[in-house]
């Protein structure tokens, strides 16, 4: 049985009364301490589970003011669902779990399930009885969207303090430490900055020292009164790097099997005890700025290579990951540019990232097969609190990393940088000699100029928008898109096989010499040709400023919504772009994300203010039987107009889908 036997019940107070959270809802402000307790199936134990939560929701209401009110949601077995508890969790300040824990290692498994291990044991999805108890583990717990500044408490778990099962003996302080660790780290996936771990004694103390103490969670920590002076740290291996953790065994006092580990904390050591309660999920606005390039930074690796939590997307559920605090992306920042990139997933579908989010959403960002390394350039809002969200859409039990690559910030001011409309025209073509001659070759970076090239300004560019399109590989590999020449890169720009024909826009700042650099990177020598198409430019002092939407569909000719498919190839199709998608009346250009799918042959898909079979530039390129998504910046008419063509022979048809994610006015 994996739940620990109460040493000491909490007494029972006056019970509050639950309050409801609408699922997926954002706090205001105003709407004071979101806290949630919830209670997991844990057999004959269950009752007296629920009699502890009620009396911690009395001490919890006690500090409620009406200047401050602590809004207490209670999920208890047996309606405690991974559903119930993951609607009711995104935004609280607070989270208490009391029932089973199932941590790593453990008597029955030789491995580790990311699965159903350092999690929650819940109730079944049906939900119904406290009899029976289905595990949720770290991956699950990385999908809980907590407030920043969130504080997890486990009380009366196996594991989570270090501690084995009951009756099963003191674990070495190695395990205990792994123990520690990995319960922590799923919660800290999902937003937490402290996991505080109470294996037998009540937590009313810590209730209290949130909203009394006015220190640091580690002073309040130590000032408990069954502090016991035997503390090791060290600093944590599985969450983010930068957190601490701590265990305070009873040395003196151990229990009747000899356990003595039943107090841990995994945490940011320095964070304010006001900060916890002070810090509400604030729900998303359309914003207004102007952009700040940056040299390409890793903000996010799911596989460990990076900053930020480590541990895969599984599908079904919003993954949130900071960007402010972790990145040269300072508060405050609306938006980013970057590039996604996915690998390793294990089915093919389609990450989504966003600002926030509560439930599947309707657009995607990227679209890609099972085991092909694909990117796609994102120009996207954050939080209001600085961070992105990402969903994973595919077959239920289907896992994928991804990396995120920062390029630069949209700032809510008229003191950065203003986009101006430009073609979209080519600058590059290796195969015809357009800007450099001869291919790319694996570890040889090249300059390509970009000032005084092609009508573009010979001085005042500080970062361009474009897509880069690379042909005929000789091995899989990547192509990264720099100010200045890198190898090996730092970053990357665009993935893809051999023998593809593959696309990916971008936006990156220029050298000094008014110049961007490209490197091909693979483990053989090899050779790629390249070509990039300019569709903008960003200038210091003038140009249009960025207005953040919410992603939103206004194109799917499936449904149809925009254009009625099945579009065929050679004719161009006029799209109405302001007024659809909260795009405003005289945007100059569209930030948005362009989708392929059915289409009946290979070729390629433009998008510009006019475009014909004669136009040299292009925004997608795809073979049949593979839906791929590219980001496009591109200009608009002056009635606010984008047409599109698919090219391709003539009798062939496609079906095209695009999201809006914002515009420049």
């Amino acid at each position: 049985m994996r739940k620990l036997v109460l040493a000491l019940a909490i007494g029972m107070l006056v019970a509050s009364s639950a309050v409801t959270a609408a699922p997926g809802k954002a706090m205001a402000a105003s709407a004071g301490v979101k806290v949630v307790i919830v209670v997991g199936a844990t057999q004959g134990a269950t009752a007296a589970y629920r009699a502890d939560a009620e009396s911690a929701a009395a001490e919890f209401a006690k500090f409620s003011t009406a200047d401050r009110p602590v809004n207490v949601t209670k999920v208890y077995s047996p309606s405690a669902t991974w559903s119930a508890v993951s609607a009711a969790a995104r935004g609280a300040n607070i989270l208490l779990y009391l029932g089973h824990g199932s941590g790593y290692p453990n008597p029955y498994l030789s491995y580790e399930q990311p699965n159903g291990d350092n999690g929650m044991g819940l109730n079944t999805p049906t939900g119904g009885s406290d009899n029976v108890t289905q595990y949720y583990g770290e991956n699950y717990m990385a999908q809980l969207g907590l407030a920043p500044n969130a504080v997890v408490l486990l009380n009366h778990l196996c594991y989570a303090s270090g501690n084995n099962e009951g009756g099963a003996g003191n674990p070495s302080l190695a395990v205990a430490e792994t123990h520690v660790d990995g319960y922590a780290s799923g919660f800290i996936r999902g937003g937490a900055k402290a996991v505080l771990a109470e294996g037998m004694n009540d937590i009313e103390y810590y209730i209290d020292g949130l909203f009394t103490s006015h220190t640091t969670i580690d002073a309040m920590w130590k000032a408990n009164p069954w502090f016991h002076n035997h503390v090791t740290a060290w600093w944590a291996t599985r969450p983010l790097p930068g957190y601490v953790s701590q265990i305070d065994p009873d040395l003196d006092h151990p229990a009747s099997d000899g356990e003595v580990y039943y107090r841990s904390m995994v945490a940011i050591a320095t964070l304010l005890t006001d900060d916890v309660i002070s810090s509400p999920v604030l729900p998303w606005t359309a914003q207004t700025g102007t952009y700040y390039p940056i040299a390409p930074f890793r903000v996010v690796d799911t596989r460990g290579y990076g900053t930020g939590p480590i541990g895969t997307l599984s599908s079904g559920g919003p993954y949130t990951f900071a960007v402010v605090g972790s990145s040269p992306v300072p508060k405050g920042a609306i938006a980013i540019t970057g590039n996604l990139t996915v690998t390793d997933q294990t089915a093919l579908g389609w990450v989504y990232v966003g600002p926030q989010i509560s439930s599947a959403p309707g657009p995607s960002t990227i679209n890609f097969l099972r085991g092909d390394n694909r990117a796609n350039g994102i120009t996207v809002p954050l939080s209001p609190q600085g961070t992105l969200d990402a969903w994973y859409g595919a077959v239920p039990g289907a896992s994928t990393d991804i990396v995120i690559d920062v390029t630069g910030y949209f700032m809510p001011n008229t003191d950065g940088d203003g986009y101006v409309q430009y073609g979209p025209h080519r600058i590059l073509d290796t195969r015809v000699g357009n800007g450099l001659t001869g291919k790319f070759y694996s570890s040889q970076p090249r300059a390509i100029r970009v000032a005084g090239v092609a009508g573009l300004p010979d001085k005042g560019i500080v970062a361009v928008a474009g897509n880069v399109t690379v042909v005929s590989p000789t091995y899989l590999g990547y192509v990264y898109i720099s100010p200045t020449a890198a190898v090996p890169p730092t970053s990357s720009t665009i993935n893809f096989p051999a023998n593809d024909i593959r696309a990916n826009n971008f936006v990156v700042p220029i050298g000094p010499d008014g110049s961007i650099s490209a490197a091909y990177w693979t483990s053989v020598p090899a050779s790629v040709e390249l070509i990039i198409d300019i569709s903008g430019y960003y200038t210091a002092g003038g140009g249009a400023q960025y207005h953040t939407l919410n992603p939103a569909r206004i194109l799917d000719s499936r449904v149809p919504v925009g254009l009625t498919g099945p579009i065929p190839a050679g004719q161009a199709q006029t799209l109405q772009i302001t007024g659809a998608g909260g795009v405003d009346a005289g945007a100059v250009a569209l930030n948005a994300n362009l989708t392929v799918t059915q289409q009946t042959y290979l070729g390629w898909v433009g998008a510009g203010p006019a475009i014909s079979l004669d136009t040299i530039f292009s925004n997608v390129n795809f073979p049949v039987n593979d839906n791929r998504a590219n980001g496009v910046t591109v200009p608009l008419t002056t009635d606010g107009k984008l047409q599109l063509m698919y090219g391709a022979p003539a009798g062939q048809n496609i079906q095209l889908v695009l999201d809006v994610c914002g515009y420049f006015k």
